[in-house]
């Protein structure tokens, strides 16, 4: 299993054109060793470094949106298509995730990528 298909099972989801809510308010996303290496190689493939955190805003977002968006890490990705991680501005897929299914695909990215 990729981490691709991790990414995979979730559903569409198209965040508010210009928001960058979340990316303010949370922080540095968590994620995986195989994540931040994803993360690392792109910065690197940009001739960028990795950042650090400075207060709650991610440091790779900027006000036209994520620049680490291709390989954002699950918890991004996972926001606002399921019951516990609603969007705070009402964004929504067509289809929420169920608990059970958001459960499922945890296990999965903690199996075989924690």
């Amino acid at each position: 299993m990729d981490i691709q298909d991790v990414y995979g099972l979730l559903p569409d989801f198209q965040c508010i054109p210009g928001c960058i809510e979340c990316c303010r308010n949370f922080g540095v996303a968590s994620r995986t060793r195989v994540e931040d290496d994803r993360i690392r190689e792109f910065l690197r493939a940009q001739g960028r470094e990795p950042l650090l955190l400075q207060g709650t805003t991610c440091p790779y977002v900027c006000e036209q949106g994520c620049t680490i968006y291709p390989v954002r890490p699950l918890i991004c990705r996972l926001y606002g298509t399921s019951p516990n991680y609603r969007c705070i501005l009402g964004a929504r897929p067509v289809r929420l995730l169920h608990e059970d299914e958001e459960a499922e695909i945890f296990q999965y990215y903690y199996s075989y990528f924690a």
